[in-house]
């Protein structure tokens, strides 16, 4: 042993008993002697001489950050209860990923080494040494000891990562708001994680059903518009990523992506700008999807679903190991449904494949290739009802729930989308890994559709248009990344530096013109409908490139996140008409820095500051190209989230301006100028628990002022239409834990959705309304050991069928929301 090496000590605990008092004294009167001999002892409770081993097998909570092995150990020793050795010199500058969940000390002492190059020895009087692997002479002499043997972790919330599933509603880690596997209290930025367990507890068949209890998200500007789902996060419309990577749009947004939950194993919705690590993308934030991967352990699951709109609904989902030494594995995705909706004379469909298969032919290498193919088919379900008969009184009654306006037979949506991709991951050594993700998609849409267009004097006849807008959108991703944890003094950084590069390309032939009119209280369809001729024929080529870098710095109790980056974008317009093609070139720095403080009772204060930017396509009057939109936020939160229990909570305060908005010139109307400025500030509260055995909630309430603060148009000082200032959500799901009804569950939610505007002046508003939902749900096993595996669950939306118009974007377009619609599941794990 060399005395030159620096040893660190902690404070013995208190033991009961005379003995066991006497025990504690001689320890430290050994303590000068264990300086001299320069070995480290790190125990915030070590055991007493003559007490009775550490249980090894009960288990604990423990939250232990990434950073040194060192303070780490003293953290592991102090939630454990025993006593840990090492030599100072074993653990300097090794960097571990923590560990977070519920384990015994002996199996959470071994995650918390992982890839750190060294073990632990057990001694026979329940304290631990901590070594370099593999073991060698360096237990203590006269000491047995015996290597901790592996140790199967078994629960969901026990082995969390930033992209696997999660028990309850309170995940732990995500990757989202960093690109790296991180505790969300460590994270400086405000996020929400929608797991699958929820999804499947609330019925959830979209996007919108999905965020209906998140904070800071205005979710269904029009709820039944299967085109796509509409929503804004903190008053501006978000981005959709999967896997970390933007999904392909049209340049006219025509054409967008729709993903079905039934293929996800999250969904994380990010709030405020994120260009430091995501290159241009809007100010309010971004939502990620996370895909189901293959898993490790064999899953079987085949599902039926009908609701009261007449749709029904077939899937299954299976994967596991294909070789008994789980080298590689698969997973195989699938649905159909088929059915009516809300509208009348609308139907729609969809056929969704999605298979994947990861190989990892060591420990420190996975190779992930994953496919999907997607088409739905249906009519839209536009409409762009009047507000007259609708959100204002009219005196020929009102427009029923279900009135459809556009022409059976003639109307069509279609949407085919499919991606190839892979993501591949090696670890070097307990410092370095690379990774990388590839994906090549596209998007087909086709809308022909007959929409209304404002009532005619007598508030019964109906204008109507006709639009036709097929478009077709492709992208190429690519994710370079390098990661690396490494300490510098008592500083424990984890460093990622990436380079990406995303190519995308849009076409769209765009025709609109007048369709005859209809009664809309008296309606005869059967109108011959002429089809428009193009208007508009613009093709879009793309490219951008990223490169970016982040520190996440962790000193004792502090959390420091730096990201930067810089993007380079070049955009080519093609107007096919008059064969005319317009560039423009683009450059941006984007930056973000957060800082936290981590208390050992599991809260997080935090403060942050961001930037966001967007090309803007155009030029104004004199033919100068518009500058990209920026976006500039300061946010300052609190989080909750104990290692003992399944809480989550958090509370955020933010204030975000978009600058460069485009306005109207004053000098030439038909003209714009980037003088226009919107500001959204507020706040937002969030809960996620179980509250008590078999009872879970989440709470959510946000405040928000989205307004106008700089315009050449009659928007100036108005609040942005669509964002309420007051939304309130709670649901509670009931479990019961044992008994004759055990697996019975009750679910009831109460959704409040703010007053909003209906247009750009404001002079169109939209009252508030309150939802309610239900879910129940049994285990049929309970009734009859043959249908073990099977489940039936109901899901009840708008449970009082409370009718409501969700928005209006002028007095001629308006939308009804949901109306009451019950959900039948049934389905079999194995």
């Amino acid at each position: 042993m060399n005395p030159s090496r620096t040893p660190r000590h902690s404070a013995p605990r208190a033991d009961a008993g005379r003995r066991g008092r006497a025990a504690q004294r001689a320890r430290r009167a050994l303590v000068p002697t264990l300086l001299a001999l320069g070995i480290a002892t790190v125990s915030s409770t070590p055991q007493a001489q003559g007490a009775a081993p550490a249980d090894v097998a009960a288990t604990r909570s423990f939250d232990i950050a990434t950073g040194s092995v060192d303070t780490a150990l003293d953290a592991f020793a102090r939630r454990a209860g025993v006593s840990v050795s090492y030599d100072a010199a074993d653990v300097r500058g090794k960097v571990t990923q923590g560990v977070h969940g519920t384990y015994a000390p002996a199996a959470a002492l071994q995650r918390l080494l992982d890839g750190t190059g060294l073990t632990a020895v057990a001694k026979m009087d329940g304290a631990w040494v901590v070594q370099p692997a593999p073991a060698a002479a360096s237990t203590p002499t006269g000491a047995a000891a015996t290597t901790l043997p592996p140790i199967k972790v078994a629960s969901t919330r026990e082995r969390e990562t930033a992209t696997g599933p999660f028990a309850g509603y309170a995940a732990t880690r995500s990757a989202t708001a960093t690109k790296t596997d991180t505790s969300l209290l460590e994270t400086p930025q405000a996020i929400s994680v929608i797991g699958r367990n929820q999804m499947q507890e609330q019925g959830t068949l979209s996007l919108v059903d999905a965020v209906r209890y998140t904070p800071g998200v205005q979710a269904g500007t029009d709820p039944v518009d299967n085109r796509f789902d509409s929503l804004r996060i903190r008053g501006f419309e978000p981005t959709l990523f999967l896997d970390g990577m933007l999904l392909p749009y049209g340049a006219s947004l025509y054409g967008r992506p729709k993903v079905d939950p039934f293929m996800l194993e999250r969904i994380e919705i990010l709030r405020g700008p994120s260009s430091s690590l995501y290159g241009s993308i809007p100010p309010g934030g971004l939502v990620n999807f996370v895909s189901l991967r293959p898993p490790e352990e064999a899953v079987h699951t085949v599902q039926l679903q009908a609701n009261t709109f007449g749709r029904y609904e077939g899937a299954f989902d299976v994967g596991g190991p294909l070789d008994k030494d789980g080298t590689v594995l698969y997973r195989l995705t699938a649905l159909g449904f088929d059915g009516g909706t809300q509208i009348d004379h609308t139907k729609e469909s969809r056929v969704l494949v999605a298979p994947s298969i990861t190989l990892r032919p060591d420990r420190d290498t996975s190779l992930t290739f994953s496919a999907l193919y997607q088409r739905d088919n249906g009519e839209p379900q536009i409409q762009f009802l009047p507000a007259q008969g609708t959100l204002l009184g009219n005196p020929n009654g009102t427009v029923p729930y279900g009135k459809y306006v556009g022409e059976p037979g003639v109307d069509e949506y279609s949407r085919t989308q499919a991606w190839l991709g892979y993501e591949f991951e090696h670890r070097f050594n307990q410092t370095w890994k690379v990774s990388q993700k590839l994906r090549y998609a596209y998007l087909d849409t086709n809308l022909f559709a007959v929409a209304g267009a404002g009532l005619q004097a007598d508030l019964r006849t109906l204008n109507r248009q006709v639009l036709s807008a097929p478009e077709h959108a492709e992208n190429f991703t690519l994710d370079n990344q390098a990661q690396a944890q490494f300490q510098t003094g008592a500083i424990a950084h984890t460093v990622l530096v990436g380079l990406d590069y995303r190519w995308q390309s849009s076409r769209i032939a765009l025709g609109y013109g007048s369709a005859p009119s209809i009664d809309l209280f008296d309606t005869v369809y059967g109108a011959s409908i002429v089809h428009p001729p193009v208007a508009q024929s613009t093709s879009q080529i793309q490219n951008q490139v990223g490169l970016y870098l982040q520190d996440q710095l962790a000193f004792e109790r502090w959390r420091l996140t730096l990201s930067g980056r810089h993007d380079w974008v070049d955009t080519s317009t093609t107007n096919r008409l008059a064969n005319t093609t317009a560039t423009q070139n683009d450059s941006a720095f984007s930056g973000r820095v957060g800082l936290s403080y981590v208390f050992d009772a599991g809260i997080a204060p935090y403060i942050a500051y961001a930037r966001s930017f967007q090309p803007t396509i155009g030029t104004s009057f004199n033919g100068t190209p518009f500058q990209s939109t920026t976006g500039t936020q300061y946010e300052a939160g609190i989080k909750y989230q104990p290692a003992h229990a399944a809480i989550s909570a958090n509370a955020a305060a933010f204030t975000l301006t978009q600058s460069n908005a485009l306005t109207v010139d004053p000098a030439h109307p038909q003209f714009q100028t980037q003088s226009g400025k919107v500001r959204s500030q507020g706040f937002e509260l969030e809960a996620n628990a179980e509250v008590a055995e078999g009872l879970k909630v989440i709470a959510s309430y946000t405040y928000t002022d989205a307004t106008v603060i700089q315009s050449n148009g009659s928007d100036l000082d108005k609040r942005v239409i669509v964002v309420p200032r007051n939304q309130a959500s709670l649901w509670a799901d009931y479990t019961v834990p044992r008994g004759p009804l055990r697996t019975f569950n009750v679910g009831l939610g109460v959704r409040y959705f703010g007053q909003t505007y209906g247009n750009s002046a404001n002079t169109v508003s939209i009252p508030s309304n309150t939802l309610v939902d239900l879910a129940l749900g049994y285990e049929l096993g309970q009734l009859n050991p043959k249908l073990d595996g099977v489940r039936f669950s109901l899901n009840v939306n708008n449970l009082f069928n409370r009718r409501y118009v969700a928005t209006c974007t002028s007095l001629n377009a308006c939308y009804y929301g949901t109306s009451r619609v019950a959900l039948a599941t049934l389905r079999y794990d194995w």
